[in-house]
């Protein structure tokens, strides 16, 4: 990785170290409050060779080097029980020789006949004590090493030069250098934990993640918001940002194949919640709104989730019609006064791989493609069955939502190889539920809301036939206030030419079915009611 790209990792991952460097202030505070303060007091000796017939320099300085060679074995004194125990004794402290051993360092600078002796103790005035009384009983304890045998004197003389002063502030906690350190190995601490998570995390949350395995980048995004979660169709005002994003994505739609037109395709997840039936339910509002005839199929013959999205009865529908006991035209349920017409999943039948690869199934394609000039397909994920697979082999191909957060690496790369194995032609990826910070979303879906935005000329009624249809532009969509109580109309009664195909009768799709095949779609029961919505 590059610097700038951990960076970058740094900004994503910012709630981590950032906590991190808090708990090391935390913990460097608590540190400083409960820690006991302690005081040191330093006591300076000189040491000098007590010879009082040496008068030449020559002499003097042998004298000196003499001392300073020994300084270090006069330090190594101070840990002397019989120092120790005759400064306990003077000063008739309640501590034992170990203890105040613990408590006593006694150093000598490099080069130098000064010996320090530095005392640290909970009390300020006892520390003081202790330090002269060690470099007194120091200074005894050399001097009567030192003294030759035979003699009264002894050949060393140490002075208390520097008496210790009384510490007015604490040596330790030291709260500063703590509070430091506590930001400096949070920080480390954080930055470690913001690349292993990065490491570790197998989630697709941006655009950048799904174009690192797919190679291409996402047809667009959709931004999670409260909205959104309380009214998954957001595509019925057009007003707003997010309708302007499914906007944005049929129109790449439009552009992934420019030699064909993409008007009928399959949309899938690979795992349950991820959003493949909203993206669906709002491609296909997108698209009605724009003027161009639209029928949503509700292929999830496993759990079904269009009819509870957008609140119409679905006990009859793509199973029913498959095997006869409908017609199409009694199973399409016209939603908010012809806006779009839905045909449910019907009832569940116990081989929907085999229902969909039929040839009442390529019936009912054909008879749909020439009917609307947009189908959209909403079909169960792909990680646990192969039925968009099997449904997208009839269409113009497969359009995969991947749930921003949720959706892991592993499962779109295990969807990919499926297409991949399947020969299936991926029109596009959708990044469903992107969460962006309360500034970013509002930078990002940033539109016009003094007045309705003119369609793009692209996206606009699709097809000649749509045209032929509607020769006058489109009227303006209703207001969202108009669509959003969901309701089953009775059915309209439709011109002869529309109920009637080139054929010249309705399609029976069941007519292709083998007696073989047709008891095994034979539907098993109703599809059950209460299940979430975003089950897809």
């Amino acid at each position: 990785m590059s610097f700038a790209e951990y960076v970058v990792l740094l900004q994503r991952r910012w709630r981590i170290w950032v906590s991190m460097i808090l708990v090391g202030l935390l913990v460097a505070l608590a540190l400083n409050l409960v820690s006991q303060k302690k005081y040191t007091a330093t006591a300076t000796s000189f040491v000098t060779v007590a010879d009082a017939e040496a008068t030449g320099s020559g002499e003097i300085f042998q004298g000196s080097q003499f001392t300073v060679q020994r300084m270090a074995s006069y330090s190594a004194l101070s840990r002397s029980p019989q120092v120790l125990q005759a400064v306990i004794d003077e000063l008739d402290l309640d501590v034992s020789p170990r203890a105040l051993r613990q408590m006593v360092e006694v150093t000598s600078p490099a080069d130098s006949v000064l010996l320090q002796v530095s005392v640290e103790d909970h009390d300020p005035r006892q520390a003081a004590d202790i330090a002269d009384e060690m470099s007194r009983q120091l200074g005894v304890m050399i001097e009567e090493l030192e003294t030759p045998r035979g003699l009264a004197s002894s050949a060393v003389k140490v002075t208390l030069t520097q008496e210790a002063e009384v510490p007015a502030e604490p040596s330790s906690p030291r709260g500063m250098l703590n509070l430091l350190l506590g930001v400096v190995a949070g920080a480390a601490l954080g930055v470690v934990l913001a690349l292993l998570r990065h490491v570790l995390d197998r989630r697709l949350k941006t655009a950048e993640d799904v174009r690192a395995i797919t190679d291409v980048s996402p047809l667009g995004p959709t931004v999670a918001s409260r909205e959104a979660r309380a009214a998954p169709l957001v595509a019925l005002d057009y007003r707003t940002a997010a309708a302007e994003q499914y906007r944005t994505i049929r129109s790449a739609l439009n552009l992934a194949d420019v030699d064909h037109e993409l008007r009928h395709f399959v949309v899938s997840s690979p795992m349950p919640g991820h959003g493949g039936t909203t993206v669906a339910g709002n491609l296909a509002i997108s698209w009605a709104l724009a003027g161009a005839e639209v029928c949503l199929v509700d292929s999830g013959l496993r759990r079904p989730a269009v009819t509870r999205l957008f609140g119409v009865e679905g006990s009859v529908g793509l199973t029913d019609v498959l095997v006869g006991d409908v017609d199409l035209d009694q199973a399409l349920v016209p939603w908010q006064d012809g806006t779009l017409s839905i045909l449910p999943a019907g009832s569940l039948p116990p081989d929907p791989v085999a229902l969909l690869g039929s040839q009442a199934m390529a019936g009912l394609v054909a008879e749909l493609r020439s009917r609307f000039d947009v189908v959209i397909y909403d079909s169960d994920p792909m990680i646990a069955a192969t039925d968009a697979i099997v449904l997208a082999r009839a269409l113009d191909g497969l359009v995969l939502v991947v749930r921003s957060g949720t959706t892991t690496r592993d499962h779109l790369a295990a969807c990919l190889e499926k297409v991949r194995e399947a020969r299936v032609p991926l029109l596009g990826t959708v990044l469903f539920a992107v969460r962006m910070s309360r500034r970013a979303r509002r930078s990002y879906l940033a539109v016009d809301r003094e007045g309705p935005r003119a369609e793009l000329a692209g996206c606009g009624a699709a097809g000649g036939r749509s045209a032929g249809r509607r020769s006058q532009p489109a009227e303006q969509p209703p207001e969202p206030e108009q669509l959003l109580e969901p309701k089953r109309l009775p059915e309209p009664e439709r011109e002869p030419e529309s109920r009637a195909p080139d054929a010249g009768s309705p399609v029976r799709p069941q007519a292709h079915l083998s007696p073989q095949v047709r008891a095994r779609v034979r539907p098993q029961g109703r599809p059950q009611s209460g299940s979430h919505v975003e089950s897809r």
